[in-house]
């Protein structure tokens, strides 16, 4: 399985409370899926929150998300460098 990263673009006024309970919609619905969540960033200054799961393909990251319909900008394969 490779590591993928969930790039979401979020509406202004959103709250960090907002955004875990997508965070949590999502992980759910990728466990039931067989996907690994391992965890999610958010950068209230900038906008974006990210996701990291674990999975074979992107397209299983984007079916999970639009399963529970939190939108996307990306989904990015990425690799630990330690």
């Amino acid at each position: 399985m490779a590591i993928f990263l969930g790039v979401h673009k979020f509406e202004p006024g959103m709250s960090e409370d907002d955004i875990r309970s997508g965070y949590e919609k999502y992980k759910e619905s990728a466990i039931e899926a067989g996907l690994k969540p391992l965890g999610a960033m958010v950068s209230l200054e900038k906008g974006f929150a990210y996701c990291q799961t674990e999975a074979q393909s992107p397209e299983q990251v984007r079916e999970a998300h639009q399963k529970v319909e939190i939108p996307l900008e990306d989904v990015v394969e990425v690799r630990l460098l330690s």
